[in-house]
């Protein structure tokens, strides 16, 4: 009797332990399942408000300020938010600032403040854009980098897919300024990206009809040429 005992209090154990261990796996699975969820839908994207809700009903957007760094006697900060009244023009002639090659921006800036000891400050834009893409000044090579001489901005200003947000998917223009933010120029609209490829010399490249076409853009004399690329 008392070996069948034992031998019940055995199986028990086993079968209690099973079971804990079946807990233990499905409460790790949830958990994983949760952070690749999260991690499905952590793409940075502003929500886009069209101008004709504004005259609905005041729109409540929040907005937040980061410090990023500074250059020169130049301090930076970025404004975050989650939401962005689309705009229905813009002004190349508009303000634009600057950011340090080693700092970087979030996913959701949408706009720069740049501020001088004893000066008031200015805004990149006076109305909210995406900022999807920022190349700053780089005054020295290095391994790493290319000296550039301007800042490059790749900016979404209006929600071309129409899927009510600006991320990177939209249309894209790409801008240029001084160090500090002034003379802000527009060099393309409507470009997939850019990159530097050699010192102030950029490369563009854009979309027509199915086809990428290439561009090559010189910082110092504003150069815009096009490349044979054709097949």
């Amino acid at each position: 009797m008392g070996t069948r005992i034992m031998n019940f209090i055995e199986k028990s154990n086993k079968v209690l332990l099973f079971i804990a261990a079946i807990f233990v796996i499905v409460a790790i699975g949830k958990n994983i399942v949760r952070d690749l969820s999260s991690k499905d839908y952590s793409e940075p994207k502003v929500q886009v408000i069209k101008q004709d809700d504004t005259r609905k009903e005041e729109p409540k957007i929040n907005l937040e300020k980061r410090y990023v760094g500074k250059i020169k006697d130049v301090h930076i900060l970025e404004v975050n938010s989650d939401k962005i009244i689309e705009e229905q023009s813009f002004s190349a002639n508009a303000n634009m600032i600057v950011v340090s090659s080693s700092l970087s921006l979030s996913s959701n800036a949408v706009n720069l403040m740049f501020t001088k000891v004893g000066k008031k400050n200015n805004l990149l834009f006076e109305q909210n854009a995406l900022i999807v893409e920022f190349t700053p000044t780089q005054i020295n090579e290095t391994q790493y980098q290319k000296s550039l001489s301007k800042n490059l901005y790749a900016v979404a200003r209006t929600d071309s897919n129409n899927d009510g947000f600006l991320n990177k998917h939209d249309k894209k223009d790409l801008l240029i300024s001084e160090y500090d933010g002034s003379k802000l120029t527009s060099i393309m609209e409507n470009i997939e990206g850019y990159r530097v490829i050699e010192n102030d010399n950029v490369l563009i490249y854009t979309t027509k009809e199915n086809d990428t076409l290439y561009y090559t853009f010189n910082v110092l004399t504003g150069e815009l040429l096009k490349l044979d690329t054709s097949l």
